[in-house]
């Protein structure tokens, strides 16, 4: 087991933290970033110092959120960072995962298995098992933000990209750390460590089985309309056969030739506005795809991801239904192409555009202006292959969009600015479109901003609800969100209470108290007082 013992760690000469949330949340913490996270975690706990994970910081929604009387019997609070690298550190595959280093890795190539530090990214044990294995292999977490999101924070907030597969269906083990000697948990003592933000203790590492893709990715845009929901219900229903992905054995080959990886929303207001910032090759590109929005009179687009032997021309032709020449209903004649390499770089910065622009302009103070309130959903449905049970979820999501732009309207003569950006999943296996409004007022209007924040987290209830609703009627399951636990704890308190749950949520619910409350408090000061016990 590694160790820092042999270098003691002096908490009064760290710096303080110069880190915020999402919201804008700034960090009263310390900062100590290590190769040796197991060490680290032993000497906080042994100072007396409740300890916050942190990682990339991609996606720190709330995650620094705590009161002073949650910490008063501590020393302070220390941030623990895992420290990166350029490139993965490739050591001897037998090594045990509870041995590595934070930029390490060790792959087992006759088991197909490759074991990461915490501090790297997934493009990072990507590259290496590349060079290792070959360029189709790789570890199927499939997030946007696969070149910044570390291991260790990917695995704590359960996270999920567009493929919609939590880290822990490819997962083998993970080593926590908690204060003592590090604990390898596997099975279903994952759910001790997936999803809880830290609140249990810190990884360390994480052992997963790697998977050969086919040889080339390919992108596909598609013009949809959002308000006829029928017509992106049935593209969906369509496109689900191709979303199937039959795990093989550990090391094998992905089912298929062509495997649609994600289908991805970016709205037509978002994309203006990427267009507004963006640099060149992807402005132009971004320009080209509202061009094709206005032909096809539509506000939204459909991104579909995906590996494939074939070029993306045949990608296409493949997809297509030969008697109507539709996609799913949803015509081509506008669809855009992007092949492997450099067009799918600059096909992942106008996905991503969006949705960064959206949380980067919710952080930032204007002038004149108060700090803007941002709230996003995060509700993750898998739908049946059926058009109208999905025609339903999106029903509900468009009578969302529709409140928060009458409310718009009703606040504008108050100088209150409400902005909404529509981007994320639309896999039927997870719907999660997340709808980001940001509430901007001027100073001195706190009156008007508390209004239109309760207005907007009431609409937010009531979405819920009706996805709630709409799962129910059409067999479709709500499997909690992105952001793990803390947006099951958020759907629990919006349908009324734990109890008014699907019993698989309930029971997930209940193995994270379970959980956090066998945790040290050093750890579990910032987790919600449902899991808390109170």
């Amino acid at each position: 087991m590694t160790s820092v013992t042999a270098s003691p760690v002096d908490f009064a000469s760290l710096p303080r933290a110069e880190l915020a949330d999402d919201g804008g949340r700034a960090l009263d913490a310390l900062v100590l970033v290590t190769a040796d996270i197991c060490g680290a975690v032993a000497q906080a706990v042994a100072a007396g110092y409740a300890i916050m994970p942190t990682g990339g910081l991609t996606s720190a929604i709330g995650s620094f959120d705590y009161s002073k009387d949650g910490v008063a019997g501590f020393n302070g609070v220390v941030a623990i960072r895992p420290k990166g690298a350029l490139a993965a550190e490739v050591v001897d595959g037998s090594t045990p995962p509870a041995q590595l280093l934070t930029h390490q890795v060790a792959i087992d190539a006759a088991n197909g298995l490759i074991a990461a530090g915490a501090g790297l990214t997934f493009s990072q044990v990507n590259a290496a098992l590349a060079e290792a294995i070959g360029p189709c292999a790789r570890v199927l977490v499939d997030l946007t933000s696969i070149g910044s999101a570390y291991v260790g924070g990917v695995v704590a907030t359960g996270a999920m990209g567009p493929m919609r597969m939590r880290p822990s269906v490819t997962l083998d083990a993970v080593v926590l750390a908690d204060g003592g000697e590090a604990r390898v948990l596997s099975g279903d003592d994952l759910d001790a460590v997936e999803g809880l933000q830290g609140w249990t203790g810190m990884v360390v590492a994480a052992l997963f089985r790697f998977y050969e893709v086919p040889s080339s990715e390919f992108g596909l845009v598609l013009p949809v309309q959002g308000s006829d929901v029928d017509a992106v219900a049935g593209l969906l229903a369509y496109l689900e056969p191709w979303t199937q992905v039959n795990l093989p054995g550990a090391g094998g080959r992905l089912n298929g030739d062509t495997v649609l990886n994600g289908v991805e929303l970016v709205s037509r207001d978002s994309l203006e506005a990427f267009v507004n910032h963006a640099p060149e090759p992807a402005r132009t590109k971004a320009q080209g795809l509202l061009q094709s929005c206005e032909y096809a009179g539509a506000d939204m687009l459909a991104c579909i991801t995906g590996w494939s032997e074939q070029t993306v021309d045949d990608v296409l032709f493949s997809l297509m239904d030969p008697e109507t020449e539709t996609i799913g209903g949803v015509m081509i004649e506008y669809g855009i192409g992007f092949s492997s390499g450099s067009e799918m770089e600059t096909f992942r910065a106008i996905r991503e555009g969006a949705p960064d622009l959206a949380r980067t302009k919710a952080r930032v103070k204007p002038e004149g202006k108060m700090k803007p309130w941002t709230s996003s959903t995060d509700i993750n449905l898998a739908a049946p292959a059926d058009t109208g049970a999905i025609s339903d979820v999106l029903t509900a999501y468009a009578d969302y969009r529709a409140a928060i732009r009458a409310l718009a309207k009703e606040m504008a003569p108050a100088g209150i600015e409400i902005e909404l950006a529509a981007y994320g999943h639309l896999s039927p296996h997870g719907i999660d479109p997340h709808h980001r409004v940001t509430v901007f007022a001027p100073e001195g209007q706190d009156a008007a901003l508390a209004a239109a924040r309760q207005a907007v987290l009431a609409f937010k209830r009531t979405l819920i609800h009706d996805l709630l609703h709409a799962a129910e009627r059409g067999g479709s399951r709500i499997t909690g969100g992105e952001k793990g636990i803390p947006s099951l704890v958020e759907i629990a308190r919006a349908a009324g209470g734990e109890d008014r749950l699907p019993a698989e949520l309930k029971t997930r619910l209940a193995r994270a108290r379970d959980a956090v409350m066998a945790a040290p408090a050093n750890f579990t000061f910032r987790a919600p007082a449902e899991l808390r016990g109170e």
